[in-house]
């Protein structure tokens, strides 16, 4: 009983150190000058939609500067609040260290599509369903989705198309929840991130691939494990054997089957040319010695 009262008190003592050393430790790092604000961007390296500079140029709209105050007087919660309100930014961390450095940590988000709504305006939807806001710094090399597409950037901004509690009825329809799952399923695979160059939305998807001159129609958003399985079935025994322009039309939206609509213009499919087999073979006469 003693032996588990003095494990009890040894552990609480440890956690009093930890928790004094740790207010010790903000304590000291309040009462340095700022002399120096570190930024990490994190996460998306391949589209720099935000950069170190707009990282401080966010920090001076706070009204006030940040280097030569006390950190005491900088507030990290406002700080983050104000990156995690960029459309470009996931998340971030604002930490202050004793040496007087402010440390600001941002993960920026992964577009997977850009969207061109029926009204022309351009945006971006990301790995995690939220919308990025456009940028004239860069543009990501996605599939375009666009046509009948109703939402805008202004009203759609704070919807999380990710939630999990998605029917039927919303892959049927041409909604940006359906759109969501389609560029997270193309996201996914290698091959059909850069195949799949533009998604026209309507009653009906249809696929413009950058290798091929199809029009694929994939129908709705339902059954895209069923629909591209077919497809990639279509490529590796169908095309390559006969060539890429045979069809004019590719058609996913049975189950079960694909349809193809031959091209007009395309080269003409390969014939195989059978041997003649004569009309009364003779057994062939084997040589002995007797």
């Amino acid at each position: 009983m003693k032996g588990r009262i003095k494990k009890i008190l040894f552990g609480f003592f440890i956690l009093l150190s930890l928790s004094l050393l740790v207010a010790f430790a903000n304590s000291t790092a309040n009462s340095a000058l700022c002399n120096k604000v570190e930024i990490n961007l994190e996460g998306n390296e391949n589209d720099p939609f935000i950069d170190p500079t707009d990282i401080k140029t966010l920090m001076m709209e706070q009204g006030k500067p940040i280097e030569g105050n006390y950190l005491s007087s900088i507030s990290s919660d406002q700080l983050e609040r104000t990156f995690d309100n960029h459309s470009h930014i996931l998340k971030s961390e604002v930490t202050k260290n004793y040496d007087g450095t402010l440390e600001v940590t941002v993960t920026t988000r992964r577009p997977i599509a850009r969207i061109i709504n029926f009204k022309g305006e351009s945006f971006y939807l990301d790995s995690e369903g939220k919308l990025m806001e456009w940028s004239d710094k860069h543009t990501a090399r996605v599939p375009v989705f666009t046509g009948l597409i109703y939402e805008s950037y202004a009203r759609c901004k704070e919807i999380d198309y990710s939630k999990i509690d998605i029917n039927d009825s919303l892959l049927k329809s041409p909604g940006m929840y359906g759109l969501y799952r389609l560029a997270k399923y193309i996201d996914r695979n290698e091959f059909w991130r850069a195949q799949v160059e533009q998604v026209n939305v309507s009653e009906e998807l249809e696929l413009i691939p950058a290798v091929g001159g199809q029009l694929i129609l994939l129908g709705d958003y339902s059954g895209l494990e069923e629909k591209f399985n077919k497809l990639m079935i279509l490529y590796r025994e169908g095309l390559s054997k006969v060539g890429w322009n045979i069809y004019s039309e590719i058609d996913l939206r049975y189950h079960h089957q694909v349809v193809c609509k031959r091209s007009l213009s395309g080269p003409a499919l390969p014939t195989v040319k059978k041997e003649k087999k004569p009309e009364n073979p003779q057994p062939k006469k084997v040589k002995t010695n007797d």
